[in-house]
């Protein structure tokens, strides 16, 4: 079955535009209710503050109304606090309204099991095919609201430290004015650290704006210029995280899982194609398995349950510790990082000084056909080029699962030009 309505990490699209206009939702929120609920069970949702997401919002619950399903809503909530609530409480399923480091015009569903875990492929065929089809309505549930229960979450944030005070400890955090603004810089607080926040006051039009995980110019500057110990970047919902060192460098994925598993002690990491050689180099030579999963933390989470590891991740700051939390959570693995930073007694950045990264390029090339993706001249030249770079240097080419975007990257270790020399005659052949 097809799940053309789902990329890698639930539904994305623009708002106001099929599937996440009124009606979309309608039969999304349907959907989820016909797979998931009986009449009379409960599902539970939150949102981030961009200012599509409260109609798309209302949207669903109608849909989950229609079918005999009640609806506990938690307001404005990161994707990963969501999951958490859902795996407490007695839901069905939980339903997140976000479009995570996308801009402000876009939105997304994202649906979380009764154990808050992500779907399936096969699950999502499934929904997509009743999206599409259609169901009928079968009863007629409540609109309910509780907004107090977004305080569990933050204490489970707060109790994952283990006891550990960060006393003296200065450091930024950056909310991306999303779904963790002041949430973040109130952990951090209540560990003892001493707190400047930024991007934490959203209007539902500043969301990712020049800010957060994908834009931290500022906060590197407000690190560096206030000789902070380092700061935290999360993304619009709060699932990645980058840190800032003191160095004012930027902490992507690979260091973070890095530090976690060495300070951890751990047999192995799930990490995706995307990883740097250079990271997995530094875990080798610790005796620190890696193995690798398609994009997308599905995959990691897939990789996880077939390894038993306690770490998985991605490069973009997607970090998983399944035995706190089956999903993606920037801010738990911020709270997790710097306690394993400040029991060591090394820096942030001397951490990240035992790795050394390959040269890496990554392009983001417009593209409405992925199908370009697949023509026989580019196959040609990855197959040419992976050959030339022998086992010093990668290529790979995909295409996005949250927005019309091929994604190019290329490793060597010569040097960046050579790197970006790669990656530009590819973005050439899919133009």
């Amino acid at each position: 079955m097809s799940r053309e309505l789902f990329g890698t990490d639930g539904v994305r699209g623009l708002a106001g535009e099929y599937p996440l206009d009124d009606d979309g939702a309608r039969k999304i929120g349907m959907a989820v209710g016909q797979h998931f609920a009986q009449s009379g069970q409960r599902v539970i949702m939150a949102q981030d503050p961009r200012r599509s997401s409260a109609a798309i919002v209302a949207s669903l619950t109608a849909g989950l109304n229609a079918m005999g399903v009640d609806v506990v809503s938690v307001g404005v909530l990161p994707t990963p606090g969501l999951a958490y609530l859902t795996r407490q409480g007695d839901y069905a399923a939980g339903v997140m309204v976000t479009a995570s480091h996308n801009p402000v015009e876009y939105n997304g569903v994202k649906v979380f099991d009764s154990h808050g875990d992500k779907l399936t492929d096969e699950t999502e065929s499934i929904l997509n095919k009743l999206i599409v089809d259609g169901v009928e309505p079968r009863g007629s549930g409540q609109a309910l609201v509780d907004d107090k229960l977004t305080q569990a979450y933050e204490d489970f944030l707060v109790s994952s430290a283990e006891g550990l005070k960060l006393t003296g400890l200065r450091l930024a955090v950056d909310s991306a004015n999303g779904a963790a603004s002041g949430l973040a810089a109130r952990v951090f607080e209540r560990l003892g650290a001493e707190v400047m926040p930024m991007a934490d006051q959203p209007n539902g039009l500043n969301i990712n704006d020049h800010c957060g995980a994908t834009s931290p110019e500022a906060l590197t500057a407000k690190v560096v210029s206030d000789q902070l110990d380092l700061g935290v970047a999360l993304d619009g919902d709060a699932d990645r995280l980058l840190l800032i060192d003191s160095q004012g460098r930027e902490v992507k994925g690979d260091y973070i899982m890095y530090i976690l598993a060495v300070a951890g002690d751990l047999k192995g990491v799930v990490a995706t194609e995307m990883s740097n050689q250079g990271f997995e180099q530094a875990l080798h030579a610790r005796g620190i398995d890696v193995k690798r999963t398609k994009v997308g933390d599905r995959y990691v989470l897939n990789g996880l349950s077939e390894t038993g590891y306690k770490l998985g991740g991605e490069q973009s700051g997607h970090i998983i510790m399944p035995a706190l939390l089956a999903t993606g959570d920037g801010l738990l693995a911020a709270v997790r990082t710097v306690k394993a930073v400040a029991g060591s007694n090394r820096s942030l950045a001397e951490w990240c000084n035992d790795v050394k990264l390959l040269p890496q390029v990554i392009i983001n090339l417009p593209l409405s056909d992925k199908s370009r993706l697949e023509r026989p001249e580019v196959e040609t030249f990855i197959t040419k080029e992976t050959a030339k770079l022998a086992d010093e240097g990668r290529i790979l080419i995909r295409p996005s699962g949250t927005e019309p975007l091929a994604r190019i990257m290329v490793e060597a270790p010569e040097a960046q030009a050579i790197a970006e020399h790669l990656a530009g005659e590819l973005k050439r052949l899919v133009a």
